[in-house]
Order: C-alpha cells, then sequence, then structure tokens
C-alpha cells in the first residue's frame, strides 16, 4: 500500500513540475513574440509620397513626393540625400521614366523601368529601380538597384469612355474609343473606335504617360476617328484633372474627357 502511495505522490509531482515547465516554455515563447513583432511592422508610408523603392546590399530606400521632394537613404554613401524632384525624361527605346536633379548636397539619379522585379523576400513589384548618388566627399558614383511602386491614385484604376477631343463631342450612336487603365500591372489597355489597343502606363501624382500602344490590325470604315485618337493618345504624357466624374487628359494642344463606364 506504501508503495502504491508513493508512486501515485512521484506522478502527481511530476506532472506538476510538467505543466509549471510547458506553462513558463509558453510565456518565454509569448514574451519573445512581443519583442520580435515591432520589427516584423512595415514602417507608414509619410503621408504625400507618390512612390517609393527599396533595395539590398546594402540596405537602401527611396521616397518621391513628386510636389516636394525625392529622398534616399541607405547604410552606405551618402546615408541620406534630398533634392527637389526634377522634370521626367523618358528615355528613348526603353519603357522608363528618369529623373536627375543636382543641388549643394550631391547628385540623385533615379530611373524607374516598367519592368517585373522580385525582391530577395519573394516580394513581386511592377517596377525595377536604378539610383546613383555622389557627394562632394565622394570621388566616383555609387549605384543601387531594387524594386518599386507608385501609390497611384486608384480612382484612375477603370474603365473610361471618350466623351469629348479638343472640344468636339464624341458620336455615342456607335461603339466609342475607351481607355483602361490598371495601375497594379502598369498597364493601360482599351479600344480605339475599330482596334483593341494596349501599351505600359506611369502613373505619378497628377500625370500619366501613356507608352507606344500595340494595336490589332481590323479595318473600320470610321477610320478618321480612331486614327485622331491615337494620335492624341499614343506614347502621350498627360496632366489629369476629375470633376463630377469626368477624367481630363491634358497633353500639349490635345484634351480628351472621358466618362467612368459602369
Amino acid at each position: 500500500m506504501k508503495k502504491i502511495i508513493l508512486i501515485g505522490i512521484s506522478l502527481l509531482t511530476l506532472t506538476a513540475c510538467n505543466d509549471a515547465k510547458k506553462k513558463e516554455e509558453a510565456k518565454t515563447a509569448e514574451e519573445n513574440t512581443a519583442k520580435e513583432t515591432p520589427m516584423k511592422k512595415e514602417k507608414a508610408i509619410p503621408q504625400g509620397i507618390d512612390f517609393i523603392a527599396s533595395g539590398e546590399n546594402p540596405s537602401w530606400s527611396l521616397l518621391i513626393d513628386f510636389d516636394k521632394s525625392m529622398t534616399f537613404t541607405s547604410l552606405d554613401n551618402p546615408k541620406k540625400i534630398s533634392t527637389p524632384v526634377p522634370e521626367a525624361r523618358i528615355p528613348q527605346d526603353v519603357s522608363a521614366v528618369n529623373y536627375s536633379a543636382e543641388t549643394e548636397a550631391g547628385l540623385l539619379q533615379v530611373t524607374i523601368f516598367k519592368e517585373s522585379c522580385e525582391t530577395e523576400n519573394g516580394e513581386s513589384f511592377s517596377y525595377k529601380v536604378t539610383v546613383s548618388t555622389k557627394t562632394d566627399e565622394m570621388q566616383d558614383y555609387n549605384d543601387f538597384k531594387g524594386c518599386g511602386k507608385y501609390i497611384g491614385d486608384y480612382r484612375l484604376n477603370d474603365i473610361w469612355a471618350l466623351e469629348t477631343m479638343n472640344g468636339k463631342p464624341v458620336d455615342k450612336s456607335m461603339k466609342r474609343p475607351n481607355l483602361e487603365f490598371n495601375l497594379r500591372s502598369g498597364k493601360v489597355f482599351g479600344f480605339s473606335g475599330c482596334n483593341r489597343i494596349n501599351g505600359t502606363l506611369v502613373v505619378e501624382k497628377d500625370s500619366l504617360a501613356i507608352g507606344e500602344l500595340m494595336s490589332t490590325k481590323m479595318a473600320c470604315p470610321n477610320a478618321e476617328l480612331e486614327t485622331n485618337f491615337l494620335d492624341a493618345v499614343n506614347n502621350k504624357k498627360f496632366s489629369f484633372t476629375y470633376k463630377n466624374l469626368i477624367l481630363t487628359l491634358t497633353s500639349g494642344e490635345n484634351n480628351l474627357t472621358f466618362r467612368k463606364v459602369d
């Protein structure tokens, strides 16, 4: 009988020890998780930022507010450089946009390529980014590569039917030209009055650039409207505005208004 009682006491003691050990392990794991969580949280994007990019080896980041400045920071040299945003330049024969600015702080060149990009962590982006920097203290340029994305105006992300072109209303009794903007993929699709069209799209804060458009080759009786529409939108950069559900695109002498397709 004494042996049975001793065995029972031993089992109870062992169980209690195991329970205490499990509770302690759970508490330690919880504390470790709490410590790690803040490190894993993604940093909030500052208000007004229109484009962000980053890269590794060494770690760097780029923030662009197209109304104010572009700011580059890195673990290498330079640690930080900020410049006004210059006028965009579109290189020939490549789907990209370039910004090059020089101030007393140094030189900052940013090129944004419309090309898919994947980070070391497996994140996918629609744009590849190269950055070149140089300050007075540096003998040579430092070059950085990474991925980026536009924090675009997602009101554009829809299908828009042409209402007027340079002040002239479009005949609504026929199928009108339209444009569909897809900010996520950086693409524009549409109908030019006869043929289907598609091309690249770069969206900034209050402007957008449509690249060289590809088109089907159907013959239609409404050739004049299609020709005029393609001349107005193909490989052009526009400023855009919204008012009363109307999207207005302006580029040089061309002014086009569109209404959202329900």
